[in-house]
């Protein structure tokens, strides 16, 4: 374990790694970042370095560890992309929920914690954020561009936390079909924002990236800034937090 990764228990007694970094002062609310399909790369550990200058303690999950641990990859060489989807199609999606829960859990149970606990998905992680939502008891949710979330629709209804959608209007991954059903059923919802991006493609929040918006992407994180601000001022969930602190 380096000084920025922390060691989390698994639920079967094994062990992973998650990046951390930690803000000026603490305690302080923990956010859970959910990596893509490229592993904890520069671009999840730059995005939890910059969490951490808003005043929170990012965690970031390696969750292809199953698989490979250490994993570092970007869409920009294309045999890191084919590795990115080589691994993508390996990837036990409950598992991974179920280290996620192990990462919940973990933040709950750090000294340094205070407050409630969210957790912010991109791409794949987008929809491991939607299912956090659905199937634990996290906090606040938000979900960049998650793929798939049009096959778990029938699942809004366990959702009862605050909930914030970006969907970008031309994702290669979800059909407009799929987007209509999610903004149908999303917009309905009572504890759920969704907000739609015009002619974004898919990952135009990922800094590092080809699809890289900088005006949509300043536009969504400001939005998910002002969403996290007031999902932790929710007297509602402090409460609830005191009963997980020791």
């Amino acid at each position: 374990m380096s000084n920025n990764f922390v060691t989390i228990k698994a639920h079967d007694g094994q062990d992973f790694e998650a990046y951390i970094a930690f803000p000026e002062k603490t305690p302080a609310p923990v956010v859970i970042l959910i990596q893509e399909i490229f592993g904890i790369n520069h671009e999840m550990r730059e995005k939890c370095d910059a969490m951490a200058a808003k005043g929170y303690i990012a965690l970031c999950p390696d969750l292809f560890w199953r698989i490979e641990p250490g994993i570092h990859l970007t869409d920009r060489i294309p045999e890191q992309l084919e590795r990115a989807f080589t691994l993508f199609g390996q990837f036990d999606q409950e598992q991974g929920l179920e280290d996620l829960r192990a990462t919940l859990a973990h933040a709950r149970a750090m000294k340094e914690c205070a407050g409630p606990v969210t957790c912010i998905g991109y791409c794949l992680g987008g929809k491991l954020a939607y299912m956090m939502a659905a199937r634990t008891d996290i906090d606040a949710t938000v979900s960049y561009y998650g793929v798939g979330l049009g096959t778990m629709l029938e699942e809004a209804d366990k959702i009862t936390t605050p909930l914030l959608l970006h969907i970008a209007g031309e994702d290669e991954y979800v059909p407009k079909n799929e987007q209509a059903d999610i903004q149908s059923t999303m917009l309905e919802h009572p504890t759920a924002e969704l907000y739609v991006y015009p002619g974004m493609s898919h990952a135009f929040a990922r800094g590092e990236g080809l699809h890289y918006n900088e005006q949509a992407a300043q536009m969504a994180n400001k939005r998910t800034d002002a969403f996290l601000t007031a999902a932790l001022a929710n007297p509602a969930l402090t409460a609830k937090n005191k009963r997980h602190a020791k």
